[in-house]
């Protein structure tokens, strides 16, 4: 689930933006959603956004720059509607659904994850936002979607995804934390874990040296 606002921002994530792309929801809110999109998507993500899909372009808000940062699609003056000038929020003009390509750090992808991305715009309440003048902000569309991965997963790669946890660990490999998770999966606390020496010992012997060696190359 994703809530962008229309600057471009990502409101809400839910956590399973981590069995997908990688990404901790922490990561991800209130950053640039763009820093997150493909390059060749982005222009179409910031259309999406838009009630029209007709957005103000980058260069004509800030007629001063000459050059637009690559990484950025964000706007920095935003237009603020009035909400009575809007279609209602049941209007078919509010309706999304498109397909983009995100970043996506776990191994089973080529770098970009494509997402289908399904939802509607919405009125995001509770900002209280104020104008330069200092009069309050009406609440303003935001993208309300679910984006779901253009080509499910198979079931393995669902279980798979259930066990998968994250450490930390000194640069000898000695463990440092652990997730909520990964105590589930393997049965230890948190001190068990981080009171036995080196991680090696948490290791089958069969696959030290693999360890071993990767440990190295990772250094």
């Amino acid at each position: 689930i994703l809530v962008v606002t229309a600057e471009g921002y990502v409101f809400y994530t839910s956590p399973t933006i981590q069995d997908y792309l990688g990404f901790h929801q922490s990561d991800v809110v209130h950053q640039s959603v763009f820093e997150l999109i493909h390059t060749d998507d982005r222009a179409t993500f910031r259309h999406q956004l838009h009630w029209a899909l007709n957005p103000q372009s980058c260069q004509e808000s800030n007629p001063q720059a000459d050059i637009i940062p690559e990484n950025s699609s964000l706007c920095s003056n935003v237009v603020n509607y009035n909400p009575h000038n809007l279609p209602p929020e049941n209007s078919s003009f509010m309706k999304r659904n498109f397909i983009c390509r995100f970043r996506c750090l776990l191994d089973n992808s080529s770098g970009f994850l494509t997402l289908n991305f399904q939802g509607r715009l919405k009125f995001l309440h509770g900002q209280n936002k104020k104008a330069e003048d200092g009069t309050p902000i009406p609440p303003q569309l935001a993208l309300f979607a679910v984006a779901t991965p253009l080509q499910p997963p198979s079931i393995l790669e669902v279980r798979t995804k259930m066990l998968i946890f994250q450490t930390k660990h000194k640069l000898d490999f000695t463990p440092l934390a652990c997730d909520t998770k990964g105590k589930f999966v393997l049965g230890y606390t948190e001190t068990e874990l981080c009171m036995r020496g080196t991680g090696y010992q948490f290791i089958h012997a069969a696959d030290m040296m693999y360890c071993a060696d990767n440990h190295v190359k990772m250094i």
